[in-house]
């Protein structure tokens, strides 16, 4: 039996690169998955690729940005199943990077609009969520952080603010429900090979810049992320709560870089 056998899982975003796996490996496993996105074709098609390999699935239309439409997710997954598991806060969205800078640089718009996706969307779920695994005495939260939470860059500033904002978030919410029965925990992603990865790179070389700075000869992939969701889920993570767990090939260890300003010919090795 896995560890997540029977769990009711809701996983945002789950239309991307990692929300798609992330509720397909939970499926696969034997959680009943409810995927939510913004993206209806997408969304619907990782439902169908469950249930074609035999997984318990169905899609929910939502805007992780509107409050009633986040309720409207988490309080219809109850009244399908009985009780919420799991909610893997993963949303957000690649395409309103192009206009995130330096601090100096950036328009305050732009950066409301980028912690209004990637950090108060995270703040919705969890709060939506606690009302049902409060009442419950159980239950787990995933927020996605990155990175960038913790290093510094010449841009990506809204977006490495709203990710370490999700990093404080997830220990705020482990500390007030811990006593109820729920985990909070984030995950930390670093190189993840993905379509909007590769699209927030397209035209230049970003990733393999990136690379030379993973320890591992090898960048990291959905499977990765999806793999230490399955365990954080499961019953033998149950002492683990608070916490923000990397998943970046070691890239954080050594010294700090910034993609944009490596050298061609630089690697850590070489320093």
């Amino acid at each position: 039996m896995s560890g997540v056998d029977g769990l009711i899982a809701v996983v945002t975003g789950a239309g991307g690169g990692i929300g798609s796996r992330t509720a397909e490996l939970l499926a696969a496993r034997g959680a009943r998955v409810v995927a939510a996105d913004i993206a209806v074709d997408s969304g619907e098609a990782v439902v169908e690729r469950i249930r074609s390999a035999g997984g318990d699935a169905v899609f929910a239309s939502f805007d992780a940005r509107d409050e009633a439409s986040v309720a409207a997710l988490l309080d219809g997954a109850v009244a399908r199943y009985g009780r919420l598991d799991l909610l893997h806060n993963n949303a957000a969205g690649t395409h309103l990077y192009a206009g995130d800078t330096a601090p100096g640089e950036i328009d305050p718009e732009q950066w409301d609009r980028i912690l209004e996706l990637n950090l108060r969307s995270v703040l919705l779920g969890c709060k939506h969520a606690v009302r049902h695994m409060a009442a419950a005495g159980s239950g787990v939260i995933l927020n996605m952080s990155s990175t960038r939470a913790v290093a510094g860059a010449l841009d990506l500033a809204a977006y490495g603010a709203s990710k370490a904002g999700v990093e404080s978030l997830t220990r705020y919410v482990a500390t007030a429900y811990g006593k109820k029965g729920v985990r909070c925990n984030a995950i930390r992603p670093g190189l993840i090979v993905t379509p909007q990865s590769a699209a927030l790179h397209a035209g230049g070389d970003g990733h393999e810049k990136l690379l030379r700075h993973v320890l591992l000869p090898y960048p990291g992939s959905p499977d990765d992320i999806a793999e230490l969701v399955c365990f954080l889920a499961s019953p033998a993570a149950r002492y683990i709560t608070a916490q923000t767990i990397t998943v970046d090939g070691g890239m954080l260890s050594h010294q700090p870089f910034h993609a944009d300003a490596v050298d061609a010919a630089d690697s850590p090795g070489e320093r």
